[in-house]
């Protein structure tokens, strides 16, 4: 059975998405998300981690570890040093390339409606100048 931990995920826009990861075999990661493009599997220590208190009604029945990272960081937030690892700049350099390629695939051509006002009048212009139209 694997050992599993609360993460709390802090998003760009500084919202919290907690729920429970397994550990990896190691014991040093968290598992998020196992290869692929959003890999994440952030590491933790001894100093990761905050203790909330377990409430019954008004009573403190034990206390819950939860640790805390930023979204695809590399390692949780070390609360001693108060380090906070962001993402590889590898991985930054790849996600930006990936955007910006799919961003220049979908480029739409629109056609305005003054382009299609200029090719009406043009096609009657040569329909009258052939003699077709009086």
């Amino acid at each position: 059975m694997t050992r599993k931990v609360k993460l709390a995920v802090i998003d760009g826009d500084l919202k919290v998405n907690i729920k429970k990861y397994p550990i990896s075999d190691s014991g040093n990661h968290i598992l998020v998300k196992k290869g692929g493009e959003g890999h994440f599997m952030p590491t933790f220590d001894n100093d990761s981690f905050l203790e909330f208190p377990r409430k019954f009604l008004f009573f403190v029945i034990g206390w819950e570890k939860v640790y805390f990272a930023k979204k695809l960081a590399k390692s949780c937030v070390n609360f001693k040093t108060g380090k906070l690892e962001g993402p590889s700049p590898e991985f930054v350099k790849e996600m930006g390339t990936k955007v910006m390629l799919d961003r220049l695939n979908k480029q739409k051509q629109e056609t305005g409606w003054q382009i299609w006002l200029i090719l009406a009048v043009s096609i009657i212009t040569l329909l009258h100048v052939m003699g077709v139209i009086a």
